[in-house]
């Protein structure tokens, strides 16, 4: 039988996984520093230039994959995502609210993304 989408790749589920975890930890860190000088866009520009690269690789890769459109159309919502967020905390240090906010839309996205790419595991 014909599959109409690829099949499960493990480097993408490892990477989306990884860079989960980086989010996690800027949100929590963010969390800490509401208040404080350290909130500044300035201070974790480090972070928007790692995440950058990391789905932008995690990007390329899914695009080379037969099949893998849907995946590729969650990881540009994803990019798109931090894109705002990036530009809202330019703006200004992001409150405890519009952190808890922003940290659940991206919890979101990273479960979607991999609920997709483990149902492909099962072939489901």
């Amino acid at each position: 039988m014909a599959s109409l989408v690829s099949d499960y790749d493990e480097n993408t589920d490892r990477a989306v996984t990884e860079l989960h975890k980086e989010f996690e930890t800027f949100f929590v860190t963010l969390k800490t520093q509401t208040d404080q000088p350290d909130c500044n866009y300035d201070n974790h520009k480090t972070f928007y230039i790692e995440s950058a690269v990391s789905v932008s690789s995690i990007e390329i890769r899914a695009s080379a994959i037969d099949k893998n459109e849907k995946t590729v159309e969650q990881i540009g919502l994803l990019k798109q995502s931090m894109n705002t967020l990036q530009q809202l905390h330019e703006l200004s240090c992001l409150s405890e609210g519009q952190i808890e906010s922003l940290q659940s839309s991206f919890n979101s996205m990273f479960t979607a993304i991999l609920r997709l790419e483990l149902a492909k595991k099962r072939g489901s």
